[in-house]
């Protein structure tokens, strides 16, 4: 499952939607009028954030999966506290909200299939992206540039996927407000690959606690699909930084393009 593909197929069907409930006079007047950006756009960086120092990341591999890290307590309480309230300062009726079947989100940085317009972060999602960097996750030419903020209620889930080419093949995930179960399992692709060829088991699942990080990269990020599930209670809020690869989402596009005509 390509997530960007099912996303992207998701916001044409909710917009499909409303047009055929709005009335042509209304729907007019809205496209003439467009809506002034709510304050929650232009706010500053987090109240409380600690500048990280570098951190060697092997002390915290998971050793079944190359390239997959887990950081328990990544972030403080005051941290989470923070990153949740500029999250809900966006309004539950703004367009930044998409309502999924299983779950709702908010995208910054800009949609993967518009790479030749992409977005700035708001300062507080910037502020993290250098955290980073500063950390040694990221480097400054791959920090995160995008940004896709899930919350998922009791019962809420998203389905095996993989990220993609137009992504730089490294992400970071925090997880705030509750717990949550992740799942790696080997990619098809994968699957008749020799045990003497492929390093990393068939799959691993595992809680994400609250306020720890999920680093993956390598074969976690081009063998596997991940998912997840498992939220007994209280509400999940995560943000999956990655950097979005503007020359590979552009060949992307030309060559999904192409194909339609042949």
């Amino acid at each position: 499952m390509d997530f960007s593909q099912l996303l992207l197929e998701e916001r044409r069907r909710l917009c499909d939607a409303n047009r055929s409930k709005t009335p042509t006079v209304a729907r007019t007047k809205l496209l003439s009028k467009p809506k002034e950006p709510g304050v929650f756009l232009h706010q500053g960086q987090l109240n409380f954030w600690t500048k990280r120092s570098p951190i060697d990341i092997e002390v915290f591999s998971k050793d079944s999966i190359p390239g997959l890290y887990y950081i328990p307590d990544y972030i403080t309480h005051n941290e989470e506290v923070a990153i949740v309230n500029r999250v809900y300062a966006v309004p539950v009726d703004n367009d930044r909200w998409v309502k999924l079947k299983h779950r709702r989100l908010q995208l910054w940085g800009g949609e993967v299939a518009t790479s030749e317009d992409p977005k700035t972060l708001p300062e507080w999602l910037e502020q993290i992206s250098e955290s980073l960097v500063d950390a040694t996750f990221f480097n400054k030419e791959n920090k995160p540039n995008h940004v896709l903020i899930n919350e998922y209620g009791k019962g809420d889930y998203i389905l095996p996927h993989e990220d993609g080419p137009a992504y730089c093949p490294l992400v970071a995930i925090l997880s705030t407000g509750a717990e949550c179960r992740v799942k790696f399992e080997r990619h098809r692709a994968t699957n008749g690959i020799a045990n003497n060829r492929f390093e990393g088991t068939e799959f691993i699942n595992f809680q994400l606690e609250r306020r720890s990080l999920l680093v993956f990269t390598r074969e976690a990020y081009t063998s596997y699909l991940h998912s997840i599930d498992n939220v007994l209670e209280g509400t999940r809020i995560s943000l999956t930084l990655r950097h979005q690869e503007l020359e590979k989402g552009l060949e992307k596009e030309a060559h999904e393009r192409q194909l339609k005509h042949v």
